[in-house]
């Protein structure tokens, strides 16, 4: 029904354009008669507006109905207000063709009905906004079709708001364009003192937001389908991964809080934990609306464009060092995650001068902050427990911490596998740091195709955040697998494990706070020694295993 109700919407707007073009064309009628039969003016006029009052009337109760009630409302509003500003238009036209008018008057009157009508619709688009917008910007294309009264006035709408906010606006050459959205360059407006900025903005798709729902709806009643006719599919929770999801990648204001959340936390890093700065860069957010956003622009290669880092002496192991880095300290320190990290949302630019405080010749810029997950505390310091487990090969620890993500029993080892890309015995040899050759991922390869079921028996019982951990390790992996050479295979696995041991001691340090804390309400030399040698063999345990390294 809401696709119906956008088409008519649409269909309605074309219908006045070649309504008010064609009719107009015509010669308007010259009327002669004087009779007091049944074809004057008036009568003309009160036989059609008679029938169309009624029909007025009718459609007038239903839509009210349908206003208020419809499940639909939304849409429905949206669907009136279109055919409010289309019968406006369309009652100008009616208003000038009842006219007895001299030869001479008759162009002039035609150009007046078709900048009247003209107007209306402009006015009607500009409040519709969306995917009216493109309409008018092609309309007003069509010098060859429409009168100059049309392609003037719609010229006027497709550059009315652009206008007042930049002095230019690149519509046909789209910097990318991705699911969700597409984005623009643009230049700011300059002032008499201040020459304007350089932007990127990001404008979401039309009609995504209004059918998007309904679609979601189809998927799931597609994917009942499927689990119908195969009851082992197990692959539901994509469903509810999209609905959680996509309502955050729909608002680019929730986007925008992300991007200063993100840079918030990497300054506080420098600020109280006195961490070297790295190389990451957000772009500036210059403004923010729910499907609209405005950012710095940035120039930068892909992080798989080998040939550009090559051309600025840029060392891909470096950039994969520090992509690394940045994510580890994302989900074992901050337990706010990036969770698209795809090659596609990663630059790399040669480090500009003034800008960042690191001793890197690149910057890695971080693009689409529009889906982060949260850590709850216990999940994000069970992951970094379960990393510092799989890098010893202690089973048990591998066990009893996928338990506590959510793992299903005993199937501990091929969740390792999954997380890690590795074979068990490989983790069980505490040899994560080696390089994992072609063969490796053809036997990872070929035995997740020999488990599917189990694996999406696992992939069913997890909880979304460590879903989207996987997720991102995942990717990361493979990136990481594109960029670095033989070398430098062991620096990447250095770092996370650094970060993971990290975050492990910081956990056992706040428990152990809390334990101290109570002690000394109430406790014992013998509790206060107790907790002493607890503080000594975490610190032996972190330190131990970063000096390995």
């Amino acid at each position: 029904m809401m696709q119906h109700l956008s088409l008519l919407k649409g269909v309605r707007i074309i219908r006045v354009l070649s309504f008010s073009n064609q009719r107009c064309l015509y010669t308007i009628p010259s009327v002669t008669s004087t009779k007091a039969s049944d074809n004057t003016p008036i009568q003309l006029l009160l036989s059609v507006w008679t029938k169309r009052t009624a029909v007025g009337a009718t459609l007038t109760a239903v839509s009210y109905y349908c206003y208020e009630h419809s499940s639909y409302g939304a849409s429905f509003r949206h669907s009136m207000q279109a055919i409010h500003r289309v019968s406006q238009a369309t009652w100008f036209y009616l208003t000038c063709q009842y006219h007895d008018y001299d030869g001479a008057m008759v162009d002039l009157e035609k150009k007046k009905c078709h900048l009247r009508a003209a107007q209306r619709v402009l006015e009607g688009l500009q409040r519709l906004g969306g995917i009216y917008v493109k309409l008018g910007k092609h309309v007003s294309a069509m010098k060859y079709i429409l009168p100059l009264e049309w392609t003037t006035t719609l010229a006027d709408h497709d550059g009315q708001w652009v206008d007042d906010i930049f002095d230019w606006f690149d519509w046909d050459h789209p910097l990318g364009v991705a699911s969700l959205a597409q984005v623009h360059k643009a230049k700011l407006k300059s002032t008499k003192t201040e020459d304007g900025l350089v932007v990127a903005v990001k404008l979401q798709h039309p009609r995504l937001d209004e059918f998007y729902q309904m679609d979601m709806d189809t998927v799931s009643v597609l994917l009942d389908l499927i689990t119908w006719t195969f009851p082992d599919f197990g692959f539901q929770w994509i469903l509810q991964e999209m609905q959680e999801a996509l309502p955050q990648e729909l608002d680019f204001a929730h986007e925008a809080r992300n991007a200063q959340q993100v840079m918030s936390n990497f300054d506080h890093d420098q600020r109280v934990n006195g961490d070297p700065p790295t190389a990451l860069v957000v772009p500036c957010i210059i403004w923010a609306q729910r499907r609209i956003l405005c950012m710095e622009f940035i120039e930068g290669a892909r992080p798989d464009d080998l040939q550009f880092m090559e051309k600025h002496k840029i060392d891909p192991g470096q950039v994969s060092a520090e992509i690394t880095t940045i994510f580890s300290k994302m989900m074992f320190l901050h337990g706010f995650v990036h969770c698209d990290p795809h090659p596609g949302n990663i630059l790399i630019r040669p480090r500009v001068t003034g800008t960042t405080h690191h001793r890197k010749n690149f910057d890695i810029v971080l693009l689409d902050h529009g889906l982060y997950w949260t850590l709850e505390h216990n999940t994000w310091t069970d992951y970094a427990h379960l990393w510092t487990s799989l890098i010893r090969g202690d089973e048990k620890g591998i066990r009893f911490y996928a338990d506590r993500l959510g793992c299903r029993a005993q199937s501990h080892r091929l969740f390792a596998s999954l997380l890690t890309g590795r074979e068990w015995h490989t983790i069980e040899a505490a040899n994560l740091s080696s390089y994992r050759t072609a063969t490796e991922m053809e036997r990872v390869s070929g035995r997740t195709g020999l488990f599917l079921h189990k694996i999406a028996a696992i992939l069913a019982t997890l909880p979304r955040a460590v879903l989207l951990l996987l997720k991102t390790s995942d990717l990361l992996r493979h990136l990481d697998e594109t960029l670095r050479n033989n070398s430098s295979s062991n620096a990447t696995y250095v770092i996370m494990v650094h970060y993971c041991a990290r975050a492990v001691w910081l956990d056992t340090k706040t428990t152990l706070g809390k334990k101290l804390d109570s002690l000394r309400r109430s406790g014992s030399w013998s509790s206060y020694f107790t907790l002493f040698l607890d503080y000594c063999l975490a610190w032996w345990s972190y330190h131990s295993l970063d000096w390995s390294l």
